[in-house]
């Protein structure tokens, strides 16, 4: 079965074609909401040869254009629903609060690495989300600015620095503002989220397999990185939803 799968974040929408549970090809867009027209001819490419659309997104406002715009293939679009989820959430969790794509997420490492229990996955977008999962089971997270976002921020807020463009660095420190800049947001995110990293080891006296996912995934790992990246981790876990409750 060929089906389209489409992660739909609040900045950046990507899809995939899945066939046997392998994504096979992916786009990607950036959007912002009033760019209804760029998503509709980003999504309407390839509609007539899939067997089936599964969606997962934590846009409400793109799920309704959708809907709408493509209504004569309603047959073959659907949403993911949590509760169809609901064995991969601890019971202290509270679902209602959680995002879809994070679930996903847990179903997509859950299955990629069937004889792993636990692990710890990171997902660097426009937000960036360290989410822990115990026995198979989302047991928590935190959500914190993404790097290209906070970045942004600093530079409307800052006149000083308006002309610095964000790119990657290896340093520790800078010699100006420029290198200091790059430094805090390179090396100095890498270090606050592998601190993160160890303190839930720590704390919950596990080793985990720890997933890195996401656009600026590459600004906290390396080639030589202990750490395992996927990109497509959200879309395999779409397509593995397809396969199990579609």
């Amino acid at each position: 079965m060929k089906i389209l799968c489409i992660d739909i974040g609040n900045t950046s929408i990507k899809k995939g074609t899945s066939l046997n549970n392998k994504i096979i090809k992916i786009d990607h867009l950036n959007y912002s909401k009033d760019q209804l027209s760029k998503i509709y001819t980003f999504l309407k490419k390839d509609l007539d040869d899939l067997d089936m659309i599964c969606i997962c997104s934590v846009v409400p406002e793109i799920d309704k254009f959708i809907s709408k715009k493509f209504e004569k293939h309603s047959d073959k679009i659907s949403f993911i629903k949590k509760i169809k989820l609901k064995k991969f959430i601890d019971p202290s969790v509270n679902m209602k609060q959680l995002g879809t794509d994070r679930l996903i997420n847990v179903l997509a490492a859950s299955k990629l690495f069937s004889k792993i229990n636990n692990f710890i996955i990171i997902d660097s977008g426009t937000a960036t989300t360290i989410d822990l999962v115990i026995n198979k089971k989302y047991f928590g997270g935190i959500i914190l600015p993404g790097v290209k976002t906070s970045y942004t921020n600093l530079i409307d807020l800052a006149s000083g620095i308006k002309e610095i463009k964000f790119q990657q660095s290896k340093k520790i420190i800078g010699k100006d503002t420029r290198g200091a800049l790059l430094a805090g947001y390179n090396t100095g995110y890498k270090l606050l989220i592998e601190a993160y990293i160890q303190l839930l080891q720590n704390k919950y006296h596990n080793k985990f397999k720890v997933i890195f996912t996401g656009g600026y995934a590459s600004n906290t790992l390396n080639k030589q990185s202990k750490f395992t990246y996927k990109e497509d981790i959200t879309l395999l876990g779409i397509s593995y939803y397809s396969s199990l409750y579609l």
